[in-house]
């Protein structure tokens, strides 16, 4: 049985050097995702034979991320299909890219089966598109930035040790006034665990001040390609409607000179949240899937 243990921070390069290309815009595999979902989802990680190995309850369901390594895949997943059959538990892959559910068909055949993750694929943007609004799709949302910051006497600061806690309040106070649920509630936990590390992990992220409140804030991290910046929290006081339309495109005229892409994470099988996403007009999906052995 593989031992298996909690990610923490020390594990932060070990991890990076070993993502594979076809995992590198995946959010979920991104570091600071791993870490800070690490305890709402048990993220554990072994290495046995040149292999990292994840496993994590996703979705609700105990799986394991497809192996990281540069040896033998075959070998790899011997490794984990003992270490299931050890656990009285079913071999199943969370977040599968659509190159490793051919691997896995290639070597298993008929022997897994594979749906598709909808509710999970990433929504990636053009920079430059999310910084402009330019265009006839995007002109009522560039609207509501320009009457917002007309309207408004704003500032935008980046997130850092004077803010921070003033920040993570902020957190605190929109999830107490939010609807409840257990997403969300787990959600919190997650980013007071990402705020409690947020220099370690190397994040970045703006706060949006009106009269020298906050209002709405956005953080994330750069993801392994080194062409994408993921963001991977986005907050907006109720007061102001139009804040979380300003806050995203200020965040991207901040990231577009260092990233050619935003990843802007999944909906979650939210019809609210996928309308709202799909109205930015993403350049593409990531889509995940998820495989058992049958």
């Amino acid at each position: 049985m593989l031992d298996f243990k909690s990610v923490t921070i020390a594990d932060k390069n070990k991890i990076n050097n070993f993502i594979p290309d076809s995992c590198n815009q995946i959010c979920d595999f991104s570091f600071g995702n791993i870490f800070s979902w690490g305890v709402a989802e048990n993220t554990r990680i072994a290495e046995k034979d040149g292999f990292l190995f994840l496993r994590s309850r996703f979705n609700g369901v105990k799986s394991y991320a497809f192996p990281w390594g540069q040896g033998d895949i075959k070998k790899a997943l011997a490794i984990l299909s003992e270490d299931a059959r050890e656990r009285n538990a079913d071999l199943s892959f969370y977040c599968l890219s659509e190159e490793q559910v051919d691997i896995l068909k290639s070597i298993y055949g008929d022997s897994f089966v594979f749906e598709e993750q909808r509710d999970f694929f990433d929504y990636v943007y053009l920079s430059e598109k999310l910084s402009s609004l330019s265009g006839r799709k995007l002109h009522s949302k560039k609207n509501h930035v320009n009457s917002f910051l007309k309207k408004y006497n704003y500032t935008l600061e980046d997130l850092n040790k004077g803010n921070l806690k003033e920040c993570l309040a902020f957190s605190h106070a929109w999830h107490k006034n939010g609807p409840r649920n257990v997403k969300l509630d787990e959600e919190m936990i997650v980013i007071e665990k990402a705020f409690e590390n947020y220099f370690e992990l190397g994040l970045y992220g703006v706060v949006l001040k009106v009269d020298g409140n906050i209002i709405a804030y956005a953080l994330g991290e750069p993801m392994a390609d080194g062409k994408t910046f993921c963001t991977h929290f986005e907050k907006a006081s109720p007061d102001f409607p139009t804040a979380y339309a300003a806050v995203n495109k200020l965040f991207a005229e901040k990231l577009e000179k260092d990233f050619q892409y935003i990843n802007r994470e999944d909906d979650a099988g939210s019809e609210g949240l996928r309308k709202a996403k799909l109205s930015y007009k993403p350049e593409y999906l990531v889509k995940k899937y998820y495989g058992k052995i049958v």
